[in-house]
């Protein structure tokens, strides 16, 4: 496998003597050094553009394309001290290439390091963690003749999350199912706030998988506490108001409420706020009136002289001044402000005076008053004597009037 080379003591006849030993000298080959290095068979040394070795030069080789090195076989020649190549035998075979990678398997720890496969080489896998076996699949693959591997099964299948359950007040939403390497997100339904992580993913652990995180908590949003108003109240006024939950305001008495009576609570974000602001509550308008007519204070001398057992005529005067003014009551009832009872055998009875308001049709014993936009006296003769101060009525027709009274005096 090596050149043949022509001894020393006949290159020197060659050259004749000693000044041709000087010339042997002096050429590259003849100083110790090695060739070219022999061919190997399915194989390419790797010279780096070099064409002569000094001794103790190693020059190794690689294997042709669908060759592989046979374990445990030389693949290197080395250059000795004779000039000459060491030996070297044939180490390359036909041999597949690098095993699949398997995404569920791997493979078993003898083959790892291997990088000799021939015909018939046959390896085994593992499955990979987040993955068990499924039965009755064989778990390798075959060097087959054309130097490609056989296909692999799917003998490895993922393993299962145990299932999430439900989120109180919220979602879990499982895009791809609950094996290992999928992914749920979380959430809240609406005036809940989520406490926790939003995702949780099935991860390996230990021999068998898990969710990273646990469910979170989805708890009520409060609402500040309600606006309170000036002149109402709030009704049924609770400690606490969550999403969609109202309050109702209330004016006090004689207060009209300006806007909505009612606001409930809503949600910002992640933060509870009310839909608007509360009513008002104002006080009702006095509606303008025209001023009243003032009249001169009138006296009228009322006799209210009754026979007595003796004949005898004694005359008691009631004087009634009266005077148009406006009425600002509310009251709907007639209440007596000063009432005399007659003493016995005077003969004669003092008036009761009573004060009317509002403008309605009010019927008092004996008297019918109705609403006629004047101020007059009014006297009873089938009761005591009265004296009304009213505003805007006049007497029925079965009574008289202080005036009248005064013109039969």
């Amino acid at each position: 496998m090596t050149v043949a080379q022509p001894s020393a003591p006949a290159a020197l006849r060659l050259l004749g003597g000693l000044p041709g030993l000087l010339l042997l000298l002096c050429l590259p080959g003849v100083r110790g050094d090695c060739g070219l290095p022999p061919e190997v068979p399915n194989a390419q040394p790797v010279l780096g553009g070099l064409t002569s070795f000094p001794q103790g030069a190693t020059v190794t080789y690689e294997c042709n394309e669908t060759y592989a090195k046979i374990p445990g076989s030389k693949d290197s020649v080395i250059c000795g001290q004779d000039d000459q190549w060491t030996d070297i035998e044939e180490f390359c075979n036909r041999s597949c290439s690098a095993p699949p990678r398997l995404s569920f398997a791997a493979l078993r720890p003898p083959y790892v390091s291997q990088n000799y496969f021939p015909v018939g080489t046959v390896i085994e896998y593992d499955c990979r963690p987040g993955y068990r076996r499924v039965p009755f699949l064989p778990r390798n693959v075959t060097c087959l003749q054309n130097l490609t591997w056989s296909t692999a099964p799917e003998f490895c299948k993922k393993q299962s999350c145990r299932n999430p359950g439900e989120l109180l007040n919220g979602h879990i939403d499982i895009p791809d199912g609950i094996l290992f390497g999928a992914s749920i997100t979380f959430s809240c339904n609406p005036g809940y706030k989520l406490y926790g992580e939003t995702t949780s993913l099935c991860l390996v652990s230990g021999n068998s998988v898990q969710w990273s995180d646990p469910l979170p908590e989805c708890r009520e949003i409060y609402c500040p506490t309600p606006p309170r108003i000036d002149n109402g109240i709030i009704e049924g006024e609770r400690d606490h108001y969550v999403h969609t939950q109202s309050v109702t305001y209330l004016c006090n008495r004689g207060f009209t409420m300006i806007g909505h009576n009612s606001i409930y609570c809503t949600v910002n974000g992640e933060e509870g706020e009310w839909s608007g602001p509360p009513p008002v509550c104002k006080g009702k308008s006095v509606t303008s009136m025209a001023p009243p007519t003032v009249q001169k204070s009138t006296t009228v001398n009322v006799p209210t002289t009754k026979a007595s057992s003796t004949s005898q005529k004694t005359s008691k005067t009631t004087t009634a001044n009266t005077q148009a003014t406006q009425s600002t009551s509310v009251s709907r009832t007639t209440k007596p402000s000063h009432e005399t009872t007659p003493s016995k055998g005077s003969g004669t009875s003092s008036g009761t005076i009573m004060l009317l308001s509002e403008s309605h049709s009010v019927t008092q014993p004996g008297v019918q008053w109705h609403n006629l936009g004047s101020l007059q006296p009014c006297w009873d003769y089938r009761h005591k004597p009265h004296l009304f101060h009213i505003d805007s009525f006049a007497c029925d027709a079965s009574n008289h009037g202080l005036a009248d009274l005064a013109k039969e005096e």
